[in-house]
């Protein structure tokens, strides 16, 4: 948006009448302070994307709620909901849980999903949780959180007698999920070898179709990632019999996930990252993981 308003109608006295509730409650809630004025911050910066002017902006329904969102798409959603229901319970707030819904276009930061993101984190949520947080990915608009686990790009096979990728011939074919990291490295890596130590490499839509390729023998192997294998072994019994080796003579691409938010909450922020530490430091992010079998581990 331009200048100091977002929806066309200055931004100045809606946010001032909101700053003069926060204070008159400030006798009752000085433990929620700090998070309360970031809640009820400024109007985005002049790079955010375009948006329309029906929209309503950071209406909360109580000063003490932390509103967030989940896309149930993501593998990880169970887990990133209970992580998220403890980072709540860290900061003495309400919860406000917004589950987007299968209809919803995906928020993936690319083309008009970007515009997407910022109104998610507008209309329906102060943080969204589930996100891989590249470095450098991502518009000034948005910050990110400290992680709350790492997890991995494994690669998967059918045949029992490969131990890591180097047993694999190059006759067979290496399915991978287009646009990943480990994608990108494996690119690299096998333009990097000769010609004749090299296998084919298959770009595949999606984690599914990649392993769904092992399964019908077009690849030999399906470079996918940790928590979407994880969610599709639960529901296809085929995928489940699938199993995992070494990526050798590759390295392990790894990824930390957390949550993002708009740039100008850096209180919010803070706090966030506190609390992710605290859940980090007394085990309850490492129950969770191991409580749902999980391929993830916290940072320190």
């Amino acid at each position: 948006m331009r200048g100091e308003t977002i929806s066309g109608r200055p931004a100045t006295p809606r946010h001032g009448r909101k700053a003069l509730a926060v204070r008159g409650r400030l006798r009752q809630f000085l433990q929620f302070a700090a998070i309360v004025l970031c809640l009820n911050s400024a109007p985005a910066p002049a790079d955010t994307p375009f948006v329309v002017d029906d929209w309503r902006f950071g209406t909360h329904e109580t000063n003490a709620a932390l509103r967030y969102c989940i896309d149930r798409r993501d593998p990880d959603w169970p887990v990133a909901q209970k992580i998220a229901a403890a980072v709540v319970g860290a900061l003495l707030l309400q919860g406000k849980e917004y589950l987007i819904a299968d209809d919803l276009k995906t928020a993936d930061m690319s083309g008009e999903d970007l515009d997407d993101t910022y109104r998610m984190l507008i209309e329906r949520c102060d943080v969204f949780f589930g996100f891989k947080l590249v470095p450098d990915a991502y518009p000034a608009w948005v910050t990110i959180t400290r992680p709350y686990y790492r997890s991995s790009y494994v690669y998967v096979v059918a045949d029992p007698a490969w131990k890591s990728l180097a047993d694999m011939p190059t006759t067979r074919a290496i399915g991978a999920t287009v646009g990943t990291v480990a994608d990108m490295r494996l690119s690299q890596y096998l333009l990097a070898i000769a010609a004749e130590k090299r296998w084919d490499k298959y770009p595949m839509s999606s984690d599914e179709a990649a392993v769904r390729a092992v399964i019908d023998g077009t690849t030999g192997a399906a470079l996918v990632w940790a928590p979407a294998l994880w969610d599709l072994r639960k529901t296809n019994a085929d995928i489940a019999k699938l199993r995992e080796m070494a990526a050798s003579p590759l390295p392990v691409s790894t990824a930390d996930i957390g949550a993002i938010l708009l740039s100008r909450q850096t209180f919010l922020r803070t706090s966030l990252d506190q609390a992710i530490a605290s859940l980090t430091a007394d085990g309850t992010i490492a129950a969770i993981l191991k409580g749902e079998n999980f391929p993830g581990t916290p940072l320190p």
